[in-house]
């Protein structure tokens, strides 16, 4: 039978050998320190400190409404579309401050995905302006006409133009 001591031991010592490769430091990744997230006055997120590794698999968990999606929306500065919607803290992406004056928002979002458990990715903006949001990324110059296009080809290959196209 195998000394339950020692088990506990080693369980110890595999426990804070793992903890200390997670606070390793890193050339890349992200950095948040500090985040707070703010609704007006409501304080959705508090002073959340995370090094987030690049490579590596980091899962956010917890029950609805805890502020989940808030988080990751902070990350690529989609909260900031939200009207009122405000961040203290850092986020440091490759070492820069993705919220200090002169970082591109768009050019932050290019390089920090998310992937949407619900299909409505932007609830301010409506199905015409969802549809065209990834594009315009790329393609801020968009004419009316090319962005109509688009609009509508999208959402036909989507099968949803019949559905959708009086409510654009």
């Amino acid at each position: 039978m195998a000394d339950p001591i020692a088990a506990l031991t080693n369980a110890q010592a595999a426990r804070a050998e793992a903890a200390t490769r997670v606070q390793a430091p890193t050339a890349a990744g992200m950095d948040v320190e500090q985040l707070s997230a703010f609704y007006g006055r409501f304080q959705a997120l508090a002073e959340i400190t995370l090094p987030i590794h690049p490579g590596a698999v980091t899962a956010v968990i917890g029950p609805s409404g805890c502020g989940k999606s808030t988080f990751i929306r902070c990350l690529n500065r989609l909260h900031e579309l939200t009207p009122g919607a405000r961040v203290t803290g850092s986020v440091r992406l490759e070492g820069v401050d993705i919220y200090q004056p002169g970082v591109d928002p768009a050019r932050v979002r290019q390089l920090v995905g998310m992937v949407f458990q619900k299909p409505n990715p932007f609830p301010t903006l409506s199905i015409y302006d969802n549809v065209l949001a990834g594009v315009r990324l790329h393609r801020p110059r968009l004419s009316r006409a090319e962005a109509d296009e688009i609009v509508e080809r999208s959402l036909r290959a989507a099968a949803l133009w019949d559905e959708v196209k009086d409510k654009l």
